[in-house]
């Protein structure tokens, strides 16, 4: 299991109501969760597989990342995933630095584990960069957007 589909399972449980998850894919058990039920991982020896899969904790971000910032200006990633301009290969992009977009208008799509979500523009401004490239993997509460009013 690759690091950037666990990154991305992790997400997926911090933003929904779900508590627990668990995930086999050949050999190897992943054990996702959040609340007081869930001790602190343990690391299984590679050699001798563990009767039981060690979960893994959930530590919640002490302020979740929203897709605007605390300054005006700035939109940010509302998770982890693959950043997308255009709705489709050979589609235009979304938007380009000089943009003019109104409130809820979508500025990218972002891909994790297949789903996309739309990032829209928190208020009506102008874009003045764009600070992620197409095809780039990106973190929840990275800046992806600069939009002037």
């Amino acid at each position: 299991m690759d690091l950037a589909k666990i990154k991305a399972l992790i997400d997926l449980v911090s933003r929904s109501g779900v508590t627990e998850l668990e995930l086999t894919e050949g050999d190897t058990t992943l054990k996702i969760g959040r609340g007081p039920h869930f001790p602190p991982a343990g690391r299984a020896d590679a050699e001798q597989p563990s009767p039981k899969p060690a979960a893994m904790p959930f530590v919640a971000p002490s302020a979740e990342p929203t897709p605007s910032s605390t300054r005006d200006n700035e939109v940010r990633a509302p998770s982890f995933g693959v950043f997308h301009l255009t709705p489709d290969p050979g589609s235009p992009p979304f938007v380009t630095v000089g943009t003019t977009v109104e409130a809820g208008q979508t500025l990218c799509l972002i891909e994790a584990m297949k789903v996309f979500t739309s990032l829209t523009a928190p208020s009506a401004g102008v874009v003045q960069a764009i600070l992620a490239e197409a095809g780039d993997e990106i973190e929840a509460g990275q800046i992806l957007f600069r939009l002037r009013a």
